[in-house]
């Protein structure tokens, strides 16, 4: 039985719109972002991105599709940029030793260093993009879309 009942025709409005801006607003930051790591000289941002899925390990060794997973982003999207990054001296990648057809993946010295410098440029611009949210405002949106992220992983 279905618990949820069908969406008034201004919640339909609602959500497309609400679907919109987000989808908007989380590119035109992504695109900021992008501007600033190349004027800096720095990772692009989907190399920051592959980079924050070490961040999120602890800087463990994982295996390229649990990076994958945790970045919503296909193995193959993943695959290429861990190549670039491996170029670059970012990361090292290792045969598995239980399973010679997986690589397990580790971020160097050099990558650690790129990544911290990165993430400051970052949390600049965002804090600067995000100064028009009023301090008091900040707590509520937080709140609102931990309730939906909450329900969208519950629904995986």
């Amino acid at each position: 039985m279905n618990t949820h009942c069908a969406p008034m025709p201004e919640m339909q409005d609602f959500s497309k719109s609400f679907m919109y801006s987000m989808h908007q607003m989380y590119f035109l930051v992504q695109k900021r972002l992008e501007a600033l790591l190349a004027e800096k000289k720095s990772l692009s941002f989907s190399q920051f991105m592959i980079l924050v899925g070490f961040h999120c390990s602890s800087h463990e060794p994982v295996s390229q599709s649990v990076i994958a997973e945790r970045l919503y982003l296909t193995e193959a999207t993943v695959s290429r940029h861990i190549s670039t990054l491996v170029t670059l001296g970012y990361l090292k990648r290792e045969e598995d030793k239980q399973n010679r057809r997986k690589h397990i993946i580790s971020i160097t010295s050099l990558g650690t260093k790129a990544f911290k410098q990165a993430s400051k440029y970052i949390e600049k611009e965002l804090e600067t993009t995000f100064a028009c949210i009023k301090e008091k405002d900040r707590a509520n949106i937080m709140k609102n879309f931990s309730h939906v992220l909450t329900y969208l992983l519950t629904k995986k």
